[in-house]
Order: structure tokens, then sequence, then C-alpha cells
């Protein structure tokens, strides 16, 4: 009787797969998070101050911020891959304390380190509904990703059509906007819930307070998974491999809340509200008040160029359609129709939508056409005149006299 026996792998007949770009980029983003996140406030930081400073210094400052917008967008979605959502939980009680681990020479926290609190905040609520959404549906996911692309990239491409005349410029906005409706009344039909201004989840964590072990994921398949205390799941709330906390100490007697307090800001989502119950389902006036609010920007661009052809000297520049009520009257007109017909606020979430877009609201009656260029400009130059008399604090209206021409200039300066 002949045994046979399984073959053995040779070296020769196994290549070593080769590391990608994306893979090779995403292994030095996890490994240089602190440096990662001091560029990221170094260059944010840097735009405030470009404007003004030079020969189109304004489109070098809106470059850098929507290149780093989309950039740290890219950073988000590779870094949701490598966190679980069980380190924003509290720890395991019943866990068995590790092995004291060394001091961490690098000054970050490590994970091999006892913990007793949840390593990340708790998820919001905006967090939660837009993570759900966009796991559950990949229409949402991708039309979310592109609204929140444009959104980053559209002052810059304005900026840029500008150069080739006003004429590309409107041309330009109109395909934006003509997208972005599109776009938000996809995910109108998708949800059947209001559209939020930031579809995608957003960072609500620190770069450099996240462990480095918590991040590699080598490091955590070369964990022990076998253990009871590590083999639980993130559906039940339990540790993970490469976070293995300690019972905190309680004082003796003491009342109840003071152990279940702490804990109910961070439950399993099973044990948490479901997430379409965030946001409430809309009814026919919902519907229509949302259709309006989305359509009102898009009504006001082609007022802007039907209003052009009145005038003879540069009829497509911003500062002199500014000066006529009639493009800007009806979209806040559709704003405040939307404004009556939509429901009360339910939920925090909504509240929270809502008290968005009446500041949005405010702010473009403010900062865009003839209550611009009649009230508030004025307003705001004499303060800044007043400013400048004043040593030092005289810099402050310095760097507010800088804005001032872009909001004259450019549509998606203050309509964003």
């Amino acid at each position: 009787m002949v045994s046979s026996l399984p073959p053995t792998p040779s070296s020769s007949s196994s290549p070593r797969p080769s590391l990608s770009l994306v893979d090779a980029y995403e292994s030095l983003l996890v490994h240089n998070l602190s440096t990662v996140n001091t560029v990221e406030s170094a260059i944010r930081n840097v735009t405030w101050f470009l404007p003004g400073r030079f020969a189109d210094a304004e489109l070098a400052s809106e470059g850098l911020y929507a290149l780093l917008s989309v950039v740290s967008s890219y950073h988000d979605t590779l870094l949701a891959r490598r966190l679980p959502r069980a380190l924003a939980l509290p720890p395991h009680p019943f866990a068995k304390p590790p092995a004291p681990a060394p001091v961490p020479t690098s000054g970050r926290p490590s994970a091999a380190f006892p913990r007793v609190t949840p390593v990340l905040p708790p998820p919001s609520e905006h967090a939660r509904y837009t993570r759900y959404w966009t796991a559950r549906s990949g229409a949402y996911r991708r039309a979310a990703r592109a609204l929140t692309t444009l959104g980053y990239v559209q002052l810059l491409v304005e900026m840029v059509m500008k150069k080739r005349g006003d004429r590309a410029r409107w041309r330009t906005v109109l395909g934006l906007e003509w997208t972005k409706a599109v776009l938000r009344l996809l995910l109108l039909a998708i949800t059947k819930r209001s559209v939020l201004h930031h579809p995608c989840p957003q960072r609500e964590y620190d770069l450099a307070s996240l462990p480095l072990n918590v991040l590699d994921g080598n490091a955590a398949a070369a964990s022990p998974a076998s253990s009871p205390a590590t083999a639980s799941t993130e559906e039940t709330g339990n540790i993970l491999p490469t976070a293995q906390p300690l019972i905190p100490t309680i004082r003796a007697h003491a009342p109840l809340r003071a152990h279940l307090y702490p804990l109910t800001s961070a439950l399993p989502d099973s044990y948490l509200a479901h997430p379409l119950t965030l946001l409430p389902e809309l009814d026919a006036k919902g519907y229509a008040a949302e259709a309006l609010g989305i359509l009102a920007s898009l009504v006001q661009v082609l007022l802007l160029l039907r209003a052009s052809r009145r005038y003879a000297y540069r009829p497509l520049s911003l500062p002199t359609l500014s000066s006529s009520l009639s493009p800007f009257l009806p979209p806040l007109v559709l704003s405040l129709l939307a404004r009556q017909l939509r429901a009360p606020a339910q939920t925090t979430l909504q509240f929270e939508h809502n008290a968005t877009t009446d500041r949005r609201m405010a702010s473009r009656f403010f900062l865009t056409g003839p209550v611009w260029v009649g009230w508030t400009r004025p307003k705001v130059m004499a303060v800044v005149a007043a400013l400048e008399r004043v040593p030092l604090i005289g810099l402050a209206g310095e760097l507010v006299e800088a804005y001032i021409p872009l909001v004259d200039d450019y549509f998606y300066y203050t309509a964003s």
C-alpha cells in the first residue's frame, strides 16, 4: 500500500506577490500618521494667509485646499478599513490582563497597554447614518462621494475657467449645478429622506491619537485568535486582539450610575436606535421642500445668465450681475418656501441638518447680490478700516480685506 503525501510547496512555484502602489501608500500612511496629521494642519493653515499676497494667490490657496480635502477624504477611506467599530466600545469587563509591555519611546499610545476607556470616541448620529447608507447601497456611496468631491473642487474649477473668460466660467458653473442637482435627487430617491450637506462619513478622531498596533494589520493577524477573551467579534461589542482592557477601579458601594452612565454613550450598534430612525422618512410636503431646496442654486445660475443680456459692459461679470435683484430674489423665495414646507425636526440629526440649512441660507442672503453690494460689504469695509488703524490688530483687517474680492468675483465662494 503506497501512501500518498501532499506535495511540499516550493519557493519557486509560489512567487511572492508584489506590493501594489495603493498598498505601499496605505502602509506609508499607517506608519506616519503623526507626520501626515502635522502636514495636513500646516497646509490648511497656510491656505488662510495666501489670498492677496501675490498674483494668482487665491488660485494657489484654493488649489492647495481642494487637493488637501480630496487627499484627506481618501485617507479617511483607507483608515476606515483598518479601524474596527469595537474600538469605540467600552472594554470587556472579563478580559484577562495582558502581560506588561515596554514603555513606547515614540510618545504615541500603544494598543498593547491595558485600556479602560474606548480608543475611539463614540460615532455621532451623522456618522452612523451615513455609514449605514454607504455600506448598504453602492449607488448611494458613489453618488455621495461624487457630490462630496465636487464640493471640494467646484471653487477651484470656477477659478480656472474664469481665466478663459466669463462665458466659459458660467457654462462650467451651470454644468456643475446640473450635476449636483442630479446627484442630490438621486440620493433623495435612494434614501427617501433629507439629503445631508455632508452625505459621506466625516473624520471624528485625531490621527495622532491612534495606536500603531490598532492599524497594523500584520500585528493583528499574528495575535492569537483562539483565546476566549479575544475571539469575540465586533458585532457583539467585545474587544479585539490588539486591545485587551482591564476592569476600571470603582470605589466601594458606588451607585449604579457610576458603573452604567459612562457606558451609555458607547454601546454596540445592536443596542442603539436603527440608523434609519435617525432621520425620518419624508412625506409629500417633505419631498417638495427637498426638491425646491435642491433646485434653488440651479435656478439662480439660470437667472444670472438671463440677466446678463441686459448689460453691455462686462455682462457676465458677477459684480455687474450683483447689482440686479431679479437673479437673487426667486432663489431666496424658493428657499423660504422649502423652509416653510419642511416638517419640524423630530430627531437630533434632523435638527442639526435644518439648522445648517438655515445658516447657509442666511449667509447666501447677506453675502450675495444687492444685499452684499449695498449693505454687508460697506459694513465689512468700515470694520476693516477701523481695525487697520490699530497696531497689530490691523493685520487681521488686512487678512479680511484680502477675501473681499473673492466674495465679489466668485459664485462658489459664498454659494457653497
